[in-house]
């Protein structure tokens, strides 16, 4: 976009995105700031569901960012891990365009800022 794009779409009330389809993959984060993330077809092992526990009682600060469009019937367990862990949790819908994905992400941990974590998905 240029300048005077950008200045007209400023004037009219329209906000510029900073990198939007990252914030679209991460669920309106940023990939610097994300702790932790679940994957679609992560969603129902209960072993993921134990490191997802895991590393929210490593991390006591963050808020739990939650897809249900993607999660489906999982969410309420992962509602219920970050209750125990005492992290705030925010249910989206439709976050990202998942069709140009091939497993997205449903659920992660978001720092307030920048941890760049190398490895953020869970085996």
């Amino acid at each position: 976009m240029d300048i005077n794009e950008r200045l007209q779409k400023e004037q009219l009330g329209g906000q510029s995105q900073i990198n939007p389809d990252e914030q679209r993959r991460y669920l309106g984060t940023f990939r610097e700031r994300v702790v932790v993330a679940v994957k679609a077809s992560q969603l129902g092992n209960t072993h993921i569901q134990s490191q997802f526990e895991t590393a929210l009682r490593s991390h006591s600060m963050g808020k739990v960012l939650i897809d249900q469009s993607i999660a489906g019937d999982n969410f309420s367990a992962y509602v219920a891990i970050a209750t125990r862990t005492k992290h705030p949790f925010t249910l989206l819908s439709h976050t990202s365009d998942v069709s140009f994905q091939d497993d997205p992400i449903a659920i992660l941990l978001a720092a307030d800022t920048a941890v760049d974590i190398d490895n953020i998905y869970l085996n």
